[in-house]
């Protein structure tokens, strides 16, 4: 399965790394994607055109932290990431919305199969996507049963 960020505030055509003020966080986050790399085929793009918001197949995740999100814990990450797996899903597209979110509007385009809330907190929509990649990965390794979840 291929999984896929998709940053709602990088224009087409841009370099991802523009996405990010702080290179620090740039830098982290291409960290986590080289790690899930790892485990799945793993790549950044800008936002969904709306020639895309058909899925094709592909499983939606939406950071948001809306009324109807799912709070989960890293553990719950793990188990919806292993139904995503044995339920043969090629694609899992994770959106980050920029600064103001998405829309209702947009929600009801993207039509997610899950509405993932980080908790009450409002973050920067690039921690936003730190945090996203730090819990797959971590998602990852909770099902391999590698030592990265409770090593620390």
């Amino acid at each position: 399965m291929e999984i896929q960020f998709r940053l709602a505030w990088l224009k087409s055509g841009n370099f991802t790394h523009q996405a990010f003020k702080a290179k620090p966080a740039y830098e982290l986050f291409y960290e986590y994607i080289g790690r899930i790399s790892k485990f799945a085929p793993c790549r950044t793009l800008g936002s969904v055109s709306p020639d895309e918001i058909e899925k094709r197949g592909a499983k939606v995740w939406v950071c948001d932290s809306g009324t109807g999100s799912k709070l989960l814990s890293s553990e719950g990450v793990a188990e919806c990431l292993q139904r995503l797996c044995d339920s043969g899903a090629r694609e899992l597209r994770i959106m980050i919305g920029g600064p103001d979110g998405f829309s209702k509007k947009k929600l009801e385009e993207l039509k997610p199969d899950l509405r993932w809330s980080f908790g009450p907190l409002t973050l920067p929509h690039e921690l936003a996507a730190l945090v996203a990649s730090e819990q797959v990965y971590r998602a990852w390794t909770i099902i391999k049963g590698l030592p990265y979840h409770l090593g620390h």
